[in-house]
């Protein structure tokens, strides 16, 4: 059975940037959809050929804001990608989408090309905390847009930030039970993160953290936050699966789980990554993250990668077992060295881990403490 990938294409334009936002991402207009378009498919042609032999599965449209982008040019890329890469039919397709750029035309201009999830950034339902994050909708249009992508598209998730400024506990439940009550079959919630190094100078959040000038929710209370969230959503119905994300039975993401088990990504668009894995080695690269850079390299024909590194075989073992514990599925106990199989056994011990169908798997308790499990067992 061949390996399966998945395809990430980033769409970097955006009506305007958020003031925590690190990602490649651009304002200028208007967006340039149609010349955009022209430079995926040209860099497809040069990339395909490093999945050749591989089952593709999933498509993620990522940004920036996909939701600007003409839904006519979302169809052509998702029928380029499926004629270059024998996409199957039934391949989970999602696009991110912001409230303010989401309604019922557009949701059944996708499902006609072919997408068949929608990720609704709403980050929060409180408005004082919307306004710090620097987002340009409100509660109210948060829960429309995913009241109309649950009808229209039935697959709908949604993704919480905890952890900003006026976040509180009592927010993060709401937070959480209101998305789910609002048609969510999927959430992921992350902890409001700001790199204080060199991207400091570009976030205007980062930059005034570092500066001493913008108070935050301690640890201990993120932490209470986090864990309003997962309580909220489990008596709605959504199971933790991964250290952050949560899905109705069923309705976990295709896509993402292959960046957990370490499969191959084929990533397309300005600041994109992607990952070809095999037998004989495996090779990551990143785009150039500026929009105009990426476009005059693909469109002419050259190839707009910013790095590339090959990644060693320990780098590799290191970046499954770092991957695999953040999951329910977590890691087989056979590729375990006798070091880290004494490791486990005192994970085991402390309850921080247990061994399940011929894996270790982290407990809730552990996977809070992933990052410093996940050190103590590389090698």
């Amino acid at each position: 059975m061949a390996r399966r990938f998945g395809i990430y294409v980033h769409f970097p334009y955006c009506a305007h940037r958020c003031p925590y936002c690190d990602f490649a991402v651009t304002t200028e207009r208007p967006p340039e959809g149609r010349r955009y378009l022209a430079a995926l498919l040209a860099e497809l042609e040069l990339r395909a050929g490093a999945f050749d032999g591989l089952a593709p599965v999933s498509v993620y449209l990522g940004g920036g804001t996909p939701s600007l982008w003409d839904p006519d040019e979302v169809a052509a890329l998702l029928a380029a990608l499926r004629a270059r890469l024998a996409l199957p039919a039934g391949a989970e397709v999602t696009i991110e989408a912001n409230p303010e750029s989401t309604d019922r035309a557009r949701l059944r201009a996708w499902r006609a090309a072919g997408v068949n999830r929608v990720s609704v950034g709403v980050q929060s339902f409180d408005a004082g905390v919307l306004a710090k994050l620097g987002r340009r909708h409100g509660p109210d249009a948060a829960e429309r847009a995913i009241r109309e992508a649950a009808e229209e598209l039935g697959n709908v998730s949604v993704d919480l930030i905890y952890g900003a400024r006026r976040s509180t506990v009592e927010i993060a439940r709401a937070d959480a039970a209101r998305a789910a009550a609002s048609g969510a079959a999927h959430v992921s919630a992350y902890a409001l993160t700001l790199d204080p190094g060199i991207m400091a100078e570009e976030v205007p959040l980062a930059r005034m953290r570092r500066e001493g000038r913008l108070p935050l929710p301690s640890d201990d209370e993120v932490a209470a936050q986090a864990a309003a969230i997962r309580a909220a959503l489990r008596r709605a119905g959504l199971r933790r699966y991964e250290i952050s994300n949560f899905a109705r039975p069923g309705l976990e993401s295709a896509h993402n789980r292959l960046y957990w088990t370490a499969e191959s990504y084929l990533g397309l668009g300005a600041g994109a990554y992607g990952c070809a894995r095999g037998e004989a080695g495996s090779y990551r690269y990143g785009n150039l993250r500026d929009a105009r850079a990426y476009l005059d390299a693909a469109l002419g024909r050259r190839s707009p990668t910013a790095e590339e590194d090959r990644i060693a075989p320990a780098a590799e073992r290191n970046e499954r077992m770092m991957l695999g514990l953040r999951t329910l599925e977590g890691v087989p106990l056979a590729t375990l060295s006798p070091i880290q199989s004494r490791e486990a056994d005192r994970l085991v011990r402390r309850r921080l881990a247990v061994r399940r169908r011929g894996a270790l798997v982290l407990t809730s308790r552990g996977m809070d403490l992933h990052t410093s499990i996940a050190e103590r067992l590389l090698e």
